[in-house]
């Protein structure tokens, strides 16, 4: 498994990277969590807006200082370091990051006044809600665990609801709601799906080599 070197010998820095990945995943399912509620669930964005700005900020420092402990590895190491796996490391934690800031990013539609909460088709809305955020919840337990086998089954379903997604952008632009209605719906679209292909990245992460990482971040047309 790609891994597996975290776990190798008694190397509590590497095992400490490996829990601070998870910790990026959940600090991020709390911030979409927060972000979609103040689109769709009447909160009011400014209510969770620092504490969404704090949440973001721990991402990207973990993400600098686990780019530096890698470093550092491959410095102490030297030839003994797993060069390949390093750098999936680095591309993990890069998806960590960009799944944080799409999660802002809808936080900024509803700063920006966009209120979904009373929309026509808010179960439809609410259903995407709870699936990307069960989604982020188990993409935590099973980089944490290293559970193989759960990634084999959920990629086809996430891979799904990204077609789902892009749909979804088609029927905004081909809608007869006004450009307020329509463009911040697809615009949640947007984000989603991009939160679902950079989590299709960190767990397909534990299965894939190196050189077949972000494969899902392509569209289907684009992969080979």
């Amino acid at each position: 498994m790609v891994f597996e070197f975290f776990k190798g010998g008694s190397d509590q820095t590497l095992e400490e990277i490996e829990s601070t990945i998870v910790e990026m995943l959940l600090t991020n399912r709390h911030t979409f969590d927060l972000a979609i509620n103040s689109v769709i669930g009447g909160t009011d964005p400014a209510s969770v807006g620092e504490e969404i700005r704090r949440s973001d900020r721990s991402v990207n420092k973990a993400e600098r200082r686990i780019r530096k402990e890698l470093v550092v590895h491959i410095s102490v190491r030297g030839h003994q370091a797993d060069l390949p796996r390093v750098l999936v490391a680095m591309s993990v934690i890069k998806d960590a990051e960009r799944i944080g800031d799409y999660a802002k990013n809808i936080w900024d539609l509803g700063h920006a006044g966009v209120d979904l909460s009373a929309a026509d088709d808010l179960d439809a809305l609410k259903a995407i809600r709870d699936r990307t955020s069960g989604m982020l919840a188990d993409c935590a337990r099973i980089y944490g665990e290293r559970d193989s086998d759960a990634v084999h089954a959920l990629v086809p379903v996430l891979d799904g609801w990204l077609d789902e997604y892009d749909q979804c952008l088609v029927d905004q632009m081909n809608s007869s709601r006004p450009a307020r209605d329509a463009v911040p719906r697809a615009l949640l679209c947007r984000y989603i799906k991009r939160i679902t292909a950079h989590t299709i990245n960190v767990v397909t992460s534990l299965v894939l080599p190196v050189h077949r990482l972000d494969y899902y971040d392509e569209d289907k047309v684009d992969r080979e």
